[in-house]
């Protein structure tokens, strides 16, 4: 017997020694690669991650802009234990990744959210990402965004109401505005994409924005932390729980809001006598639906929430730090709001009736303010992709199963595409001055084939909100431009918050 016994240990440490010894061979081989590409330097198996741990969550942003000044070639790596990144800082070495239509597989680093997204357009690949976008991109046609503008129209005119409210009990007081354009954004996205109207503006409970801030904050801070990427660990720490209750808490607020789409959505097919007749204003998830029944691929309660999850989160909080920054931008550049001033008399004249749809599409300038705040401040700062073929760029070999980052806050400042990069200029999208620029020097919303499929909705948005802020007041910022601290949870986000002091026009 305890020959048996002993034989069986044997073949399992034979078994063991082999996949580790395999395991360390092809680590080896790979690490050969992928340190030909200039980077940090790095050890065995711990890699860079010594170095990103000392640096705090707040101070992750700015230092990483530093590492990639530090590489001149538009390509870096760094490990973080034994994960690869090859980080792309040039439009000529972004677009051999971008432009792919195979490389389309999200990293790693989005598993980390998967509890809270699932395989929504953002997170799901392959198949499954294709018949999703097939399905979404009709809903929005600029017909149907027509539709959404009403709804916009209606949440501006309230945050006007929310600032007024604001200023007569605090009225020589900055105000921050991120977040009153968060609650404006989630309010917006909830009726445009769900039909739903839930007062973020009027009501005072924020639990569903917390929870977001929360579930991205955490994300990230797991991403430099390669012991907890394995769920087995993460979920036993204190950090996992804490992930996990917050993930609960947003999808309790996503259930509730599907739970009264779905009941609005019987009350209507009940009381409607022509089973074809439309409401007036159908939202995002009723044309998703509707197209679900036309395909006749019906989404289950499970993929519907991973949508709307997916949608409440891109459709507001890339938004509300858009706009809070333009908001910054223009209350450090008085030239530039005395431009606005100058397009709104133009469009406008003296009339104080809220704008029209028309009215916003003429606002030329103020989409190139748009522009150039995205291009100084990116919502969504970095995008990686999971490397699943050998590739060539600049000449250096990126092998199967690295992942590939794409840092658009560093592109976006590179001189050779941006003379003076950090002068906030809106000229520099005049048409004759974005002649020959090079299609990948400016991706806010990334680009090829998984580019945003709402950036027609957030410009819009974004003309929208700002129109009915500005035509009322005049903004300066409390903080100057070289004061502004950001720091990246997926989303770029104000460190300070955004303070802004509003003087009535």
């Amino acid at each position: 017997m305890s020959l048996v016994v002993t034989v069986l240990q044997t073949v399992v440490y034979a078994v063991v020694f082999v996949k580790i010894f395999k395991w360390l061979y092809e680590y080896y081989e790979f690490a050969k690669i992928i340190d030909k590409i200039p980077g940090p330097k790095a050890y065995p198996l711990i890699g860079n991650t010594l170095i990103f741990r000392k640096v705090k969550h707040d101070d992750r942003y700015e230092w990483f802009r530093g590492v990639c000044k530090q590489y001149h070639g538009g390509i870096f790596r760094t490990w973080l234990g034994t994960t690869a990144s090859v980080h792309l800082t040039s439009p000529e070495t972004v677009s051999a990744v971008l432009a792919s239509r195979t490389l389309i597989t999200k990293s790693p680093i989005y598993d980390f959210i998967h509890p809270w997204l699932g395989t929504g357009l953002l997170t799901s690949t392959g198949d499954q990402w294709h018949q999703q976008r097939k399905l979404i991109t009709p809903t929005f046609h600029f017909n149907i965004m027509d539709e959404y503008s009403v709804v916009m129209f209606e949440k501006a005119e309230i945050l006007k109401e929310c600032i007024e409210s604001e200023l007569k009990n605090n009225p020589n007081a900055p105000i921050d505005v991120f977040d009153f354009l968060t609650r404006c954004a989630l309010d917006i996205i909830c009726e445009a994409a769900m039909g739903v109207n839930i007062n973020a503006q009027t009501d005072q409970d924020a639990e569903y924005s917390t929870a977001l801030h929360g579930i991205t904050t955490q994300a990230v801070d797991r991403i430099f932390r390669p012991l907890l990427h394995y769920d087995w660990l993460y979920y036993h720490t204190r950090d996992g729980k804490k992930f996990k209750r917050t993930v609960e808490t947003a999808h309790k607020f996503t259930k509730q809001v599907i739970s009264e789409k779905k009941l609005a959505r019987q009350n209507r097919q009940r009381h409607n006598a022509d089973e074809n007749e439309k409401p007036k204003r159908q939202a995002f998830l009723d044309h998703l639906l509707d197209a679900c029944e036309r395909e006749k691929m019906p989404l289950t309660d499970e993929e519907l929430r991973e949508q709307v999850d997916t949608f409440l989160f891109a459709g507001h909080d890339t938004s509300s730090s858009s706009m809070s920054w333009a908001l910054f931008c223009i209350g450090n550049n008085p030239d530039v709001e005395e431009k606005i001033h100058e397009e709104h008399l133009r469009i406008f004249g003296e009339s104080k009736e809220p704008a029209t749809l028309r009215q916003i599409n003429e606002l030329k300038y103020l989409e190139r303010v748009i522009k150039e705040t995205l291009r100084l401040f990116p919502s969504a700062p970095s995008v990686s992709r999971r490397v699943t073929e050998d590739l060539e760029i600049a000449g250096y070999k990126i092998p199967k199963n690295s992942i590939a980052g794409i840092q658009i806050h560093y592109i976006h400042r590179d001189p050779k595409h941006w003379p003076n990069p950090d002068k906030f200029d809106p000229d520099r999208f005049l048409p004759e001055n974005s002649q020959g620029r090079h299609p990948y020097a400016y991706i806010p919303f990334s680009a090829g084939p998984r580019n945003c499929i709402g950036q027609k909705f957030s410009l819009l948005e974004q003309k929208i909100v700002l129109t009915a802020i500005l035509r009322e007041w005049k903004v300066k910022s409390a903080l100057k431009y070289e004061e502004a601290k950001c720091y990246n949870d997926f989303i770029l986000r104000p460190q300070q918050g955004i303070k802004i002091y509003f003087t009535r026009k």
